[in-house]
């Protein structure tokens, strides 16, 4: 896949170096440089390139060049590149993932850190394109592996897996295969409606399970596999089995499931997004709120710029003084007058009747 990617740097010697090293990779090119903020986000908006480098720490400040640029590509694009930022410091590294960069190179970095880079984008793309076709072709893809693994008996009798290293090489596969489902559900970015994809998966990893693995002797070292292959069954992908509401936050490889029914409200911060669970707990998410707006169920409102409420969780609603209490807590939340109709439904829904008559 040929990428195009734009530079942001306000430091002219950086970018000569920068488009010496992409110039090695035969899959970019290069639509443009810029120095400050507003010629950056006007080169983006006009080519909507595939990736961009950011500069987070310039120069001078006069650039404005900043991650504050990624909050105002969600305003424009329906979908945003792919953000690389880059910077001397390597102290930035936390602050930019919380902005959900794709990567985060320190300067200067070589063809090997590009490389990785768009091996990595290569990697996601294929997930992002057609991820039904994706879990449908599956069988064909697993035949095709070097190991041929379509049933026990083949797997028991072949020489190769008669040692820990054919062993390891089966679980390895496997574990491959259930990563990229996994990733298939989660690009799926739907709370509501990847039921049916969760329920094609299960399907398709329960025959994986019953009937790739069982019989094969099982050695201590194969544990380490575990962590990664389906062996575990993760939760999402047993809709089937068990009736869950459940929302997956991800975080640097860390999956945490949280039950829907127990999110109270959540709230804007930058880029990510602060999740308060009726218990008290808070969960940050390296999402938009608007992404959660998009995607979050009915029972939940957007009532101000910086908070989603469940109204399953609402006490009591003051229009005098533009706020909701929170049930079980000291906790209020201000709604704002652009999302009063918002605010109507909640009140319609929650006492029956159609306020908007009154």
């Amino acid at each position: 896949m040929k990428y195009r990617y734009i530079l942001l740097d306000d430091d002219s010697k950086s970018i000569l170096k920068m488009r010496s090293v992409m110039d090695q990779f035969s899959n970019t090119t290069c639509v443009g440089t810029a120095s400050t903020y507003n010629e950056g986000l006007d080169l983006i908006l006009e080519h909507q390139p595939e990736l961009v480098f950011l500069e987070i720490n310039p120069l001078t400040k006069e650039s404005g060049l900043s991650l504050l640029l990624i909050n105002e590509l969600y305003r424009y694009l329906p979908i945003v590149p792919k953000i690389v930022a880059i910077s001397h410091d390597p102290s930035l590294a936390y602050e930019a993932f919380k902005f959900d960069v794709f990567d985060f190179l320190i300067k200067p970095f070589d063809a090997s850190a590009i490389r990785k880079t768009l091996l990595r984008l290569d990697k996601q793309s294929i997930f992002n394109e057609k991820p039904n076709e994706l879990v449908k072709n599956l069988p064909l893809q697993l035949e095709s592996e070097p190991i041929e693994i379509k049933d026990v008996k083949t797997i028991q009798s072949n020489p190769q897996l008669q040692s820990e290293e054919g062993l390891t090489r089966v679980y390895q596969e496997l574990a491959e295969i259930s990563a990229l489902l996994r990733q298939v559900l989660e690009k799926s970015n739907s709370f509501q409606t990847s039921e049916d994809l969760s329920l094609q998966i299960s399907e398709k990893i329960t025959d994986l399970i019953q009937e790739k693995i069982e019989g094969v002797p099982q050695p201590d070292w194969i544990e380490k596999w575990n962590a990664k292959a389906f062996v575990e069954k993760p939760t999402e992908l047993k809709s089937h089995e068990v009736k869950r509401n459940l929302i997956c936050i991800k975080s640097y490889g860390d999956y945490r499931f949280l039950e829907l029914d127990e999110i109270a409200f959540l709230k804007a911060d930058n880029n990510s997004t602060d999740i308060t669970m009726s218990s008290g707990d808070e969960i940050t998410a390296f999402k938009t709120l608007k992404y959660f707006e998009e995607n979050l169920p009915s029972n939940f409102f957007r009532i101000h710029n910086s908070y989603i409420v469940n109204q399953n969780y609402i006490s009591r609603i003051h229009t005098g003084n533009t706020v909701c209490y929170i049930k079980n807590s000291k906790v209020q939340i201000p709604f704002s007058k652009s999302y009063k109709d918002n605010i109507d439904q909640i009140l319609t829904h929650l006492a029956g009747i159609d306020f908007g008559s009154i």
